[in-house]
């Protein structure tokens, strides 16, 4: 599979929401609160085109293969940590890759487009954390192929 990687712009908003909906089904396999709500497109549409787009904090990239979007992700600029030796790093959210471009080196391209993008100046930091929803097996198997090392957990506790 011949895969390019760029940086979404403005004008990929509705074809990208295909993408994202396609990811909020999967990750409401793992928890409902995922899926989509009713009427998300606008809201998520301006998120895109006014928060992530052009943005020297963070970008959407996208993975094309026959002019299609075959995965996505969105990569951020976290800062320092005010008491721990945490300095700035990227953090990944909504990596993902179609079903059927699976282990076809998707994820990879994508990874390794983030971390050029990272690393640019003024950028210029040196590592990066992924997010990835408990019990996802497959992208934590993926991910940890891939490298990355899991360095914490989340956990939730419901407010009765």
């Amino acid at each position: 599979m011949d895969i390019t990687v760029r940086e979404a712009r403005s004008e990929d908003g509705d074809a990208l929401l295909d993408l994202w909906y396609e990811f909020t089904d999967h990750l409401s396999e793992f928890d409902d609160r995922y899926g989509a709500k009713d009427g998300a497109d606008d809201h998520w549409l301006s998120y895109f085109q006014n928060q992530l787009v052009d943005s020297k904090y963070s970008a959407v990239l996208l993975a094309e293969s026959d002019d299609e979007f075959v995965g996505v992700l969105e990569v951020r600029i976290v800062g320092e940590h005010p008491i721990f030796q945490l300095e700035r790093h990227g953090q990944i959210h909504g990596l993902f890759v179609r079903e059927r471009a699976r282990d076809e080196g998707v994820g990879r391209a994508l990874l390794e487009a983030a971390a050029a993008w990272l690393s640019e100046d003024p950028r210029g930091v040196d590592f990066y954390r992924v997010d990835a929803i408990e019990g996802d097996d497959e992208a934590a198997t993926a991910l940890s192929e891939l490298g990355l090392t899991p360095v914490k957990h989340t956990f939730e506790g419901r407010i009765d």
